[in-house]
């Protein structure tokens, strides 16, 4: 019987190894990408994003910045992110930002650069978290629509109409 150490037979069992070993690796690296993709969250189901209520608060002082507070539900099994609003009606000066406290108690909003959407979850924008601020034009008045894009890292541009309301107690959810 022939020896398979020598001649022929070797370069055959090494090319067989380099493939099994070439497979083995590739399989490791599919498992390895397949486990990072769904730690980070885009296994499942894509976001799906609805905006179920949208208001412009009314500035007590006509011509000021304002708020316009967004009701957003993630229905899909993948987190998305809030990047950017746009309105016709305020071509500059929308803005993503966050309710912040200072050491003596005093609020402001500081400009964010995202606002996070959960999935199978929802955020209620608010005067005491995240908002969309903008000038107010002095002509708007309550009842009035307004129309904004809002631009989403994964479910793209959603376009939703806000309704004009006054500063009232029942302006916060």
């Amino acid at each position: 019987m022939k020896n398979l150490c020598q001649g022929p037979g070797l370069r055959r069992v090494r090319e067989a190894a380099g493939t099994g070993v070439a497979v083995a690796v590739a399989a490791v690296a599919a498992v390895g990408g397949l486990s990072a993709w769904t730690t980070a969250g885009y296994a499942g189901s894509p976001a799906k994003i609805e905006v179920r209520e949208a208001r412009v608060l009314l500035p007590v002082i006509p011509g000021r910045n304002t708020n316009a507070y967004f009701h957003i539900v993630n229905t899909g099994g993948a987190p998305d992110r809030l990047r950017s609003v746009t309105s016709p009606v305020a071509e500059r000066g929308v803005e993503l930002t966050a309710h912040r406290m200072n050491a003596t108690n005093g609020a402001y909003r500081e400009r964010t650069e995202t606002v996070e959407v959960p999935a199978y979850g929802e955020v209620e924008m608010s005067p005491y978290g995240a908002a969309v601020t903008l000038p107010a034009d002095e002509a708007w008045r309550p009842g009035d629509r307004i129309t904004f894009t809002l631009d989403f890292v994964r479910t793209g541009r959603v376009t939703v109409d806000a309704v004009v309301r006054p500063v009232t107690l029942g302006s916060a959810p």
